[in-house]
C-alpha cells in the first residue's frame, strides 16, 4: 500500500521502502499542453504568465480569470495533476494524508477529484497526526509544516491516543517567501564575488530558483556552501557560510517562533515537531528554541508515510465517504506510563508471539540458541531470552535502537514495513 501526502510544495507518493514520486503544485501551459510538477516549477520565474501555482491553496470550482489550456478552474488543474500521479505509480490502493489547512468543502472536493482521477483512495488521515504518531508523545504536540503559500501549525494533545485539537496559519506566504529572501542574498553573493547578477535575466533567475531547495538543504547541514550557476557557455561560482541566510530569514523565523511560543503553556510537557520542509529553513530551529524553550524535533521526509502505514488498518475504510481520521495511537514512555498499571508483585508474562494486525506469529523456541527471521525481523535466542537484532535503525516503543534488545511483552516495534506488537498468548510458552 502507498501513501499520497498532500502539500502544494510537493505532493509525495511513497510506501514503506521509499519515496516513489514528488510533484510540486505547479502547472505550466506549454502551447496547449499542461505540464505539472517539477517541470512546471522550472518555468514559474521565467514565464510567470504561463504558470499556475495557487490551485491547491485555493482549491475550488470558481472560474479562472482566463482559460488555462483546458482548465477552467482550480479543481480542473488539481484533477489533471492527480491524473498524472495515477498514471505514474499511483494506481494501487492509496491512503491520503492531508493537512488540516483544507477546509471541509475543499476536503470533499479533493475526494471527488481523487475518484475522478481514478485514484483508489481507501483512507484519509490528518498528515500532522500521522507524523506525530511516530515519535515519543508528550501531553501537548505541536506540528509545523510549510506549504507554498502558508505556514501551518497543528495542535494536538496526547494520552493513549494523539488527537488533533486545532490548527492555524502562522504566516503567509510560505516557501515562496523563503525562496525570495534567499534568492536575494545568493544573488548579492554572486554579484560581489563574480560580478555576475543572476537576477538580471529571466533564464538565470529561473536557474537560481531551480537550485534553491537543494541549496537550502546544504545550508541546513551546517557547512559552508559552494553555489554554481550556468550562464550561457560559462559557469559562475560563489561561496557562502552556513549562517549566511539567517539574517534574510530572521523576520520570517521570528514570526513563526512567536506563534509557536504562544501555543506553549508548559515547555516540559510540549513537543514541537517540524516537517522536513520546515526544518530545512536556515535558522528556524534556533529561533523557535529561543522563543519557547523547547528544542524542536526535525522529522524526516518519510514521517507522514511511516505513521500512516503503521496505522493503516485504523485509517482504512470502505465506501466512498471516507472519514477524516484525526486521532491515532500514541507511542513512547508517556503512553506506557499512562496506559499500563505495573503490578510489582507480579512480573510481566514472557513474550510468546509477534502480532501484526490480527495475525499472531509464534516466537522461536527458547530452548535452542540461534538466530531466526520472523515477519521480516531478525531474532536471536540466547540463554533462554528472545533478542531483537536491528538491521538498520528501527524503533521500539518510540525510541530508535541499533543494538540487540531483549523482547518484552507489550513492546511496539516500528519498522519501515509497519508496526509489530510483542504479546503473550495464554498457553505453553514458546
Amino acid at each position: 500500500m502507498r501513501v499520497l501526502e498532500f502539500n502544494d510544495a510537493a505532493l509525495t507518493l511513497a510506501d514503506a521502502d521509499r519515496i516513489h514520486a514528488t510533484s510540486p503544485g505547479f502547472a505550466f501551459l506549454d502551447g496547449r499542453k499542461l505540464v505539472f510538477g517539477e517541470a512546471a516549477r522550472q518555468q514559474f520565474r521565467a514565464q510567470p504568465r504561463k504558470t499556475q501555482f495557487r490551485y491547491w491553496y485555493q482549491l475550488d470550482q470558481a472560474p479562472l480569470d482566463s482559460a488555462f489550456g483546458d482548465a477552467r478552474n482550480h479543481a480542473d488543474l488539481a484533477w489533471a495533476q492527480l491524473s498524472g500521479i495515477q498514471a505514474n505509480g499511483g494506481d494501487g490502493a492509496l491512503l491520503l494524508a492531508v493537512p488540516a489547512s483544507f477546509d471541509s468543502g475543499q476536503l470533499g472536493l479533493l475526494l471527488a477529484l481523487a475518484r475522478a482521477a481514478k485514484l483508489d483512495a481507501v483512507g484519509l488521515v490528518d498528515a500532522a497526526v500521522a507524523a506525530a504518531s511516530t515519535v515519543d508523545a508528550k501531553a501537548t504536540m505541536l506540528h509545523l509544516d510549510v506549504q507554498l503559500h502558508r505556514w501551518w501549525l497543528t495542535r494536538m494533545r496526547a494520552g493513549s491516543d494523539i488527537a488533533r485539537t486545532g490548527g492555524e496559519d502562522l504566516a503567509k506566504p510560505g516557501l515562496l517567501a523563503v525562496w525570495d529572501a534567499c534568492a536575494g542574498v545568493i544573488a548579492e553573493a554572486f554579484v560581489r564575488q563574480t560580478r555576475f547578477d543572476p537576477l538580471h535575466s529571466a533564464a538565470t533567475e529561473q536557474a537560481l530558483y531551480e537550485r534553491l531547495p537543494n541549496w537550502l538543504a546544504q545550508f541546513g547541514r551546517g557547512a559552508a556552501v559552494t553555489l554554481e550557476l550556468p550562464a550561457g557557455l560559462r559557469s559562475h561560482r560563489a561561496s557562502l557560510p552556513a549562517d549566511a541566510l539567517n539574517g534574510a530569514l530572521a523576520a520570517i523565523s521570528s514570526r513563526i517562533a512567536a506563534g509557536i511560543a504562544a501555543a506553549v503553556t508548559d515547555a516540559a510537557q510540549t513537543a514541537v515537531l517540524l516537517s522536513a520542509r520546515a526544518a530545512a529553513v536556515p535558522g528556524l530551529i534556533e529561533a523557535i528554541h529561543a522563543a519557547c524553550g523547547v528544542r524542536p524535533q526535525a522529522l524526516d521526509a518519510q514521517a507522514v508515510t511511516r505513521g500512516t502505514l503503521a496505522h493503516a488498518e485504523r485509517i482504512r475504510a470502505d465506501g466512498e465517504a471516507l472519514p477524516f481520521v484525526t486521532r491515532l495511537p500514541a507511542s513512547g514512555p508517556l503512553i506506557a506510563a499512562a496506559a499500563v498499571v505495573v503490578d510489582t508483585a507480579k512480573p510481566a508474562p514472557p513474550p510468546t508471539h509477534l502480532l501484526v494486525d490480527d495475525l499472531a506469529s509464534p516466537l522461536p523456541s527458547k530452548t535452542v540458541d540461534g538466530e531466526a527471521r520472523l515477519l521480516g525481523l531478525k531474532l536471536r535466542v540466547e540463554s533462554g531470552r528472545h533478542l531483537l537484532v536491528p538491521e538498520g535503525a528501527l524503533r521500539i516503543d518510540g525510541r530508535v535502537t541499533t543494538e540487540p534488545t531483549r523482547l518484552s511483552t507489550g513492546q511496539l516495534i516500528e519498522t519501515a514495513s509497519g508496526a509489530v506488537r510483542v504479546i503473550h498468548v495464554l498457553g505453553p510458552p514458546a
